[in-house]
């Protein structure tokens, strides 16, 4: 264990820390506007893409857990608590554990298929391995998606409601 710890590179080590800062920091509440909302799951999809093997088969698995993980974070997460700041812009956010959970899995799963690539890189060529690598990527990246749909819904509403209504 400790030699994978050590053969890991830095730079993962600091998007670590940066998807536990942003975990953390959902965990006690927030404000999110229309563009903080867009910015995790851009760079989400740009980096579960990048780290995609371009193949027909990893890509269709990839759009499918895409579209299921988006369907599953839009029904996990709600904007229950969600009010509007005093600009009218800003939405604000009651703290929730589930954004440092999926952060996680998040990790874990990138964590994983580039130590399988660094271990066992014909492993991952195989047709089974190309689509769960496809299927489980889209579907955590999804799930940040379907959390900043719903909550961009809850964002559009009370600006439309003055703040008065919930979604």
């Amino acid at each position: 264990m400790l030699d994978i710890l050590q053969g890991t590179p830095l730079w993962v080590y600091a998007a670590y820390l940066w998807i536990c800062y942003y975990g953390i920091k959902a965990c006690l509440g927030g404000r999110e506007n229309r563009r903080s909302l867009m910015i995790l799951p851009v760079v989400l999809v740009v980096w579960s893409l990048i780290s995609l093997v371009p193949s027909l088969l990893s890509s269709s698995a990839w759009v499918g857990g895409a579209l299921a993980g988006s369907v599953v974070g839009i029904l996990l997460f709600n904007a229950k608590g969600a009010q509007l700041d005093a600009n009218g812009e800003t939405l604000v956010l009651p703290g929730t554990w589930k954004t440092l959970l999926i952060s996680q899995l998040f990790f874990a799963v990138k964590y994983y298929f580039g130590f399988q690539q660094a271990v066992h890189p014909l492993l991952l060529s195989t047709p089974s391995m190309l689509m769960a690598i496809g299927a489980v990527s889209g579907f955590t990246v999804g799930l940040f998606c379907g959390r900043a749909a719903r909550l961009q819904r809850a964002l559009n509403a009370l600006r439309r409601d003055k703040g008065i209504v919930l979604p």
